[in-house]
């Protein structure tokens, strides 16, 4: 028994010391001069302390001019003195900011950690800072103004030229399919001067030309509707000379609603190319957008025709009227639905892609609008509901029922104009998951607060860092305290705070280097309300290498239940040369998630063959995962990322020559 004793502690002893060597790594500890320092003369060399011994041969410190990228590191590097220490001998240099972008390889397993730091001399600026934007200021009320003229525009012709050309019944008084026209190229052209003004100066150019051609189909939608007015004349004249009526509008007709369903669809076309769907730069968000434009359409402005020209028209007295009406009615109907069933299916699809929480239908403008309008949307459906299944049928039976009819699309035609303002606010609105110019933007739902989370770079060294708090629609102000307390995931760098300072109105910014290395970071966030216990939650944020896609890194993706966090080693890929593609697997509960099974296929300008990931949380971290790829062609590839059956997300990838 004391043999075996011995063998277990011998085996445990050496388990705990293997396990000490794996997890080695040269941690960085301190620096002279120290990070963010202010120097009144030059230093002649660079000091790097680690939290053990360093391989000299397989490091690097560079000192770069932050103005220019010179390099200003002289000899190579060597042991400092100190054990754990490393030093690089620095040229002439002047007053300005520089950066120290050091490698470190541990002479004790060859680990390799990489990270910056900043230094001033003189009386010049630190290296600047990456900033995150404030947030977006509400839209003006011209904006929203344009967008609901220029949405009705296009709702009121579209609809009106797919009904008169599909869905009424032959012989509909021209003149008033025109007006409708007449009034929605008015108000296509009115709303895009409207969005024009309202930009000013700013306007875009893209923009602009996005604008001129829907301006421009709507003039052609004013156009088209002079048509029958013109050609009605021509019988007059006819009957006045005693001659024989022969010539009519019927000849014009078709091609002139033609035209005017054009006119409509490339109006409507503008819409999806300057919207959400197209800022993302997804062809499926495009589709689902355009649909739902042409959906909403067809249907809205159906309502108005068959309202305007059929309804408002006309006469049931006798028993055939009414069935004849009951046959528009029905064909409409069939029309209503399919329109709805897509714009359902869109709006449910694109909703899924627009918003982070389900809190977010009641916590954000964007989610208040988009709720109101789903709302409405139903409602409105209810009463075209009713219309198929109590009134259509009367009046198949030749009952009489045109004026309940006629007050049922009266109060649909009213909830579709506050639908379009809806829409309009909606637009005019940036969506929460709407990718944001910072490299990283998560959100979380907290103790009844609201709590988004912006990181300027995600690169190592100074780092903008802004917490935007909100108890529903309300902008958390004058917090007590709000500090950031940063610890990193794969070795232990201990932990540093940073105190945020109120920018806005529940807008809290803090600048700093404490992410010193390369790696996974959790920065905690504290928020202390005065009365209420501290609201505290973990947001997990990669560091990686500064350049190209490094310092601005993609958009985590949500696979399954998990975040995960794509770059790449180098940061900005080179045609031909071998890559790392880091996948960092998150749980829900901020930790990275270890013995997953992650599987990439590539798709782009060639062939590339499917890799599994390779997971090594002694050398990597846990919940990091490593995709080496021999090399890549030039160009932009889609890499799709699949964690076991859980769940898949696309990844893009560039690749430079």
């Amino acid at each position: 028994m004391r043999h075996l004793a011995v063998i277990v502690a011998c085996v445990l002893g050496g388990a705990v010391l293997l396990s000490g060597a794996a997890e080695a790594h040269a941690n960085y500890v301190r620096s002279n001069p120290a990070a963010d320092a202010r120097l009144v003369k030059a230093p002649a060399e660079i000091r790097i302390e680690f939290s053990e011994p360093p391989d000299p041969k397989g490091s690097e410190i560079q000192v770069l001019d932050t103005a220019t990228g010179k390099r200003h590191d002289t000899g190579p590097v060597t042991p400092s003195g100190d054990p754990n220490g490393l030093r690089v001998a620095v040229g002439l240099i002047g007053d300005g900011g520089y950066v120290v972008a050091w490698t470190a390889t541990s002479a004790v397993d060859g680990h390799t950690t990489k990270g910056n730091f900043a230094f001033v001399i003189g009386n010049g600026p630190l290296p600047p800072v990456p900033q995150v934007a404030e947030a977006a200021p509400p839209p003006s009320l011209l904006e929203i103004a344009g967008r609901a003229l220029s949405y009705s525009g296009i709702a009121l012709g579209l609809g009106t030229a797919f009904f008169v050309l599909f869905v009424a019944p032959a012989g509909i008084d021209p003149r008033r399919e025109s007006w409708l026209l007449c009034i929605a190229g008015v108000l296509v052209v009115a709303g895009s001067l409207m969005l024009i003004v309202d930009q000013g100066a700013k306007l875009p150019p893209r923009l602009g030309v996005m604008l001129g051609v829907r301006a421009f189909a709507g003039l052609v939608l004013a156009a088209v509707s002079v048509t029958p007015r013109l050609a009605l004349m021509r019988p007059v004249a006819a009957i006045a000379g005693g001659g024989v009526m022969t010539i009519g509008p019927l000849g014009t007709v078709r091609p002139r609603r033609m035209i005017a369903l054009a006119a409509g669809i490339a109006a409507a076309m503008t819409a999806t190319l300057v919207s959400h769907a197209t800022a993302l730069g997804s062809l499926e968000s495009m589709a689902l957008d355009f649909v739902h434009v042409l959906s909403v359409s067809v249907w809205t402005g159906g309502v108005v025709a068959l309202l305007w020209c059929v309804l408002l028209a006309g006469h049931d007295d006798t028993a055939e009227d009414a069935r004849a009406l009951g046959a528009t009615v029905w064909r409409f109907s069939v029309s209503a639905l399919i329109a709805t069933a897509l714009l359902i299916t869109a709006g449910v699809l694109q909703a899924f892609n627009r918003l982070v929480l389900i809190n977010d239908l009641y916590e954000t403008p964007y989610g208040v609008a988009l709720a109101v309008k789903i709302v409405l949307v139903l409602v409105a459906l209810a009463i075209g509901a009713l219309n198929l299944l109590r009134w259509g049928p009367r009046l198949r039976a030749g009952i009489r029922a045109r004026t309940a009819l006629i007050r049922d699309t009266m109060a649909e035609t009213g909830i579709f104009i506050v639908i379009i303002v809806a829409a309009s606010v909606l637009t005019a609105l940036a969506p929460p998951a709407q990718p944001s110019a910072s490299a990283y933007d998560q959100t979380q739902h907290v103790s009844g607060l609201r709590l988004e989370m912006l990181v300027a770079s995600g690169g190592a060294g100074r780092n903008t860092y802004v917490l935007r708090v909100h108890e529903g629609l309300t902008p958390v102000a004058g917090a007590e305290k709000v500090a950031f307390r940063f610890t990193m995931v794969e070795h232990d760098m201990g932990q540093q705070e940073l105190v945020a300072t109120e920018r806005a109105a529940g807008e809290y910014v803090a600048e700093g280097s404490p992410t010193a290395m390369y790696g996974t970071w959790k920065i905690q966030t504290i928020v202390r309300l005065a009365g209420k216990e501290d609201v505290s939650t973990v947001f997990t944020v990669p560091v990686s290498a500064p350049g190209g896609g490094g310092s601005t890194a993609a958009p985590p993706l949500t696979i399954g239940p998990y975040l995960v966090i794509v770059f790449t080693d180098p940061a900005a890929p080179q045609s031909g040369a071998p890559l790392t593609l880091f996948a960092v697997v998150v749980g829900a509960d901020g930790n990275p998630v270890v013995g997953k099974k992650l599987h990439a296929t590539f798709s782009g300008p060639s062939s590339q063959a499917p890799l599994d990931a390779v997971e090594d949380p002694a050398t990597f971290g846990p919940g990091r995962y490593k995709f080496d790829v021999a090399g890549l062609d030039p160009g932009t590839w889609k890499v799709t990322l699949a964690i076991g059956n859980e769940g898949t997300g696309a990844y893009s990838l560039v690749v430079s020559r």
